[in-house]
């Protein structure tokens, strides 16, 4: 097995055990890789944390280009991230026989889309990620109206693989 130990250093240049991380024989993806990752994956966990405490939870996200967006009823999963807006979603996709994978890590803040052009960019990014065709219809609007959106603004996107 080839095993590459990469490690952060400190501005001193000491390295802290605490970040050193193991890289079974991954890679890092380049920006058109990682974008075909974000591109035949619509599922997602949406993480932050709230008092100190992790939380994540899987998300159907959808991706224009630019920002990611995550539609909800309500519930915990706005409740956390209306009190704290940091956030990652992990992309994750496991070969058929789970000896292969590929994961895309996006950092950033959440704001709640407000605008009915928003919402009607937000309703076009999540069903282009599922694959749906055609026009949105009056009922979509209406369901995505209801909903909380949150558009996520990346501040970093970083992915790796392992073939």
């Amino acid at each position: 097995m080839d095993f590459t130990k990469v490690s952060d250093s400190t501005e001193n240049g000491t390295t802290a055990a605490a970040t050193n991380r193991w890289r079974f024989g991954s890679r890092e993806l380049d920006d058109v890789d990682r974008e075909a990752v974000i591109a035949r994956n619509w599922w997602g966990t949406l993480a932050t944390a709230i008092d100190g405490q992790p939380y994540g939870v899987p998300v159907v996200y959808g991706y224009d280009g630019e920002h990611f967006y995550v539609a909800s009823a309500g519930g915990r999963k706005v409740e956390v991230v209306e009190a704290n807006p940091l956030v990652s979603l992990t992309i994750v996709e496991v070969s058929p026989d789970a000896s292969g994978w590929s994961s895309v890590i996006a950092l950033g803040c959440v704001d709640f889309v407000q605008d009915p052009s928003g919402y009607l960019k937000a309703l076009k990014a999540l069903r282009r990620q599922r694959g749906y065709t055609g026009t949105v219809g009056p009922k979509d609007a209406l369901r995505m109206a209801r909903a909380r959106v949150m558009r996520i603004l990346p501040a970093e996107i970083t992915g790796r693989t392992k073939a």
